[in-house]
């Protein structure tokens, strides 16, 4: 049949053309534009290049979390099969009497999955024994990973208390120790050169925890010369005047004052900073920093939990607490909160000293040797676990106390601190004692 074609019909059909060819124009024009725009976009998350990342208080590479690949999974499904094998090894040989043996396979164990519940108490339960506070601390990281691993808890019952009053033990010590130092005229020159010494010891350790590498001769050159030291950088140098500086603010401002404020913090940091970074000193950070495993807060949040942290620091409840509780709480609480993009760990440190100072205490020195145990406490502390970092600060304090009492006692029974710039073999530093050739005796404290 043929079909009949109006006069309608080519019209029709030449608008339908020109409409599908717009039609397909437009959706050429942007299948292009969307082309280019996803060339333009990375694959993938990309980080920052080495140069842009600053990381001023850890050293410990920024790990950031993403989804684990398949040979990952694997690889922890190894760990925690072989994590078994090696926790019955140790259960066997610690019921043979094999206690050497099974310890270091208890912690292999505890190296290939080191927050799994059963490991943590059965190594608790080894420990127990021997050192309780260690224990303790096991089934503490125990019940954290799992609340209801009922084992955990029933040892934790049995070693809370008495783990508690061995605590409680040594800052009574404390207090004994810092009431006898206080019976010292602060006029004499035995207390003068200890205090001396003291001063120069923190300056030193408090920044060759953060990389500097001047030695003690050099740092005690620099603090009495103010002169520079060959081959060593600018950058070192303003580090120890710095805080140099930020000390003696301290010892003029506020040893003495009833109350810390968040402008006395800031002008702590602003010294600390003012030779190294001025336009950062005193100011808080404006960008998102990485310190380790720990994301800090933004930096939008500052202002507020700095505000907080202010009104902690000078509540009722906080005064009641033991000073050597209070500084270490204060410390770890300003480096958690990380306000600065620099200069935090020495800011820290050194707030935590001026509250030992406003309690009778002398400024603790925490040995550059002892950083990775230092930030190792930290880390335990943002697991929700403190109190070992304020044991670590109570034996620092009384390392300190020992030191002053050794200086300014003709025949004192406390044994020297180990302060010295090296660390021997089994891991434990040496103290070095030089005669004091300008005569004034065997008091002075030379390291």
């Amino acid at each position: 049949m043929t079909q009949v074609i109006s006069e309608h019909t080519y019209p029709k059909r030449r608008k339908t053309i020109f409409f599908s060819t717009i039609l397909i124009c437009i959706i050429s024009v942007l299948v292009f534009a969307f082309i280019n725009y996803a060339k333009k976009q990375p694959t993938k998350f990309l980080l920052p290049l080495e140069t842009e990342l600053q990381i001023n208080y850890d050293p410990i590479k920024i790990e950031i979390a993403k989804k684990k690949s398949k040979a990952e999974k694997m690889k922890i499904q190894e760990n925690n099969l072989e994590a078994e094998i090696n926790l019955k090894a140790a259960i066997e040989l610690k019921k043979a009497a094999k206690y050497d043996k099974a310890y270091k396979v208890f912690q292999h164990s505890l190296s290939l999955t080191p927050n799994n519940p059963k490991i943590l108490t059965e190594f608790g339960l080894f420990l127990e024994e021997r050192d309780i506070i260690t224990a303790d601390q096991l089934y503490y990281k125990a019940i954290t990973h799992d609340p209801n691993y009922e084992r955990a808890i029933i040892r934790r019952q049995k070693t809370a208390a008495v783990v508690n009053s061995i605590d409680e033990e040594r800052l009574k010590r404390l207090d004994e120790k810092r009431d006898l130092l206080s019976e010292v005229d602060v006029r004499s020159s035995a207390m003068k050169r200890a205090t001396k010494e003291a001063y120069i010891l923190h300056i030193y350790h408090s920044v060759g925890i953060e990389g500097n590498s001047m030695t003690l001769a050099e740092t005690r050159s620099v603090l009495e010369t103010h002169m520079a030291v060959s081959g060593r950088s600018v950058e070192e140098h303003n580090e120890i005047l710095g805080l140099d500086s930020a000390m003696k603010y301290v010892n003029a401002s506020l040893v003495k004052s009833d109350v810390i404020t968040l402008n006395d913090i800031l002008e702590i940091h602003k010294r600390i900073l003012g030779h190294v970074d001025p336009i950062e000193g005193g100011t808080f950070r404006k960008t998102q920093v990485y310190v380790g495993n720990h994301i800090p807060p933004k930096a939008s949040d500052l202002s507020i939990l700095m505000d907080d942290f202010e009104k902690w620091l000078n509540s009722d409840y906080t005064q009641q607490l033991h000073p050597v509780k209070k500084a270490a709480i204060a410390h770890y609480k300003l480096v958690h909160i990380h306000p600065f993009s620099d200069g935090n760990g020495r800011t820290s440190r050194l707030l935590m000293n001026t509250i030992l100072m406003k309690y009778g205490f002398p400024p603790v020195v925490i040995q550059k040797q002892q950083r990775l145990q230092y930030y190792n406490y930290l880390q335990m502390a943002n697991e929700g676990d403190i109190r070992p970092f304020i044991r670590f600060i109570a034996e620092c304090t009384e390392k300190t106390l020992d030191l002053y009492l050794w200086a300014t006692s003709e025949h004192s029974p406390y044994t020297v601190p180990l302060l010295a710039e090296k660390e021997t073999i089994d891991g434990h530093s040496t103290i070095i004692l030089e005669d004091d050739s300008s005569g004034s005796g065997s008091e002075a404290i030379r390291l």
